[in-house]
């Protein structure tokens, strides 16, 4: 009888414990990192191929962001792409180890394209527009919480590149 109990009460503390971290691990959710990809094309497939070169380590064989908008090159223009770590809501790598939390915490958007070179394309932003305010309902993460990814403190990149307009974003989802 003892035994029956002690399995009924670990069995049911289990189950409460499974089901605070479902409840938590997609609402956890604090930010909103925006990339460029500085290439012209891609594809889920050809970002997981040179994720997986660039980033060797990472356990996760998926692309470093949770979602991708496409620029007409290997995605349609605009498109709104994903695999599976944006699909069950695993923390990213799209920001190095200096901002570990931003990846565990934040929701990466890249931007298929070069902005240090072109301006981001109007059907691409308004797609961007609308996934983030979107994103920012369902988590709650206020526009102060949307940040460029070169902009984050101890970051050392150029992205999302000179010609994204972080200002107009800004903007947009206020």
């Amino acid at each position: 009888m003892k035994r029956r109990r002690f399995l009924l009460t670990s069995g049911a503390v289990a189950a409460a414990g499974a089901a605070m971290g479902a409840l938590y691990w997609p609402s956890r959710w604090r930010y909103i990192v925006i990339h460029h990809s500085a290439g012209d094309f891609a594809t889920i497939e050809f970002l997981q191929e040179v994720h997986r070169v660039r980033q060797s380590g990472d356990p996760i064989d998926a692309i470093p962001y949770h979602y991708v908008i496409g620029n007409g090159n290997g995605l349609g223009m605009g498109e709104v792409a994903s695999d599976w770590r944006g699909e069950l809501d695993v923390w990213g790598a799209h920001v190095s180890g200096n901002n570990s939390a931003k990846n565990f915490l934040g929701l990466g958007i890249c931007l298929v394209g070069n902005f240090e070179e072109n301006d981001v394309p109007e059907p691409q932003f308004e797609a961007l527009v609308a996934l983030t305010r979107s994103l920012m309902q369902r988590y709650r993460i206020p526009p102060d919480n949307v940040l460029g990814h070169g902009l984050i403190q101890g970051e050392r990149t150029k992205c999302p590149g000179r010609n994204f307009p972080m200002q107009r974003l800004r903007s947009a989802i206020a």
